[in-house]
């Protein structure tokens, strides 16, 4: 299984916590320089996906709304 598959099967809250605990691990003072490119890389790859799936959830709930308001009316 490829990382973008992998973070495909995340939901969005599971993708959030591993960004934060990414992030955590590169503002410490124990973050390992041989680790450093993958983790900005995993960061990176975790950012776009958590994203996407914000945009793709506006658009959703926009949606959503214009039926409803449509019904209403």
């Amino acid at each position: 299984m490829n990382e973008t598959s992998d973070i495909q099967n995340l939901t969005y809250s599971q993708a959030l916590g591993e960004l934060e605990s990414i992030l955590s691990a590169l503002r410490s003072d124990s973050c390992d320089v041989d680790t450093l490119a993958e983790r900005t890389r995993r960061a990176a790859a975790l950012l776009a996906y958590c994203r996407e799936k914000l945009t793709r959830t506006e658009g959703e709930l926009a949606k959503v709304l214009e039926e409803l308001d449509k019904s209403l009316q």
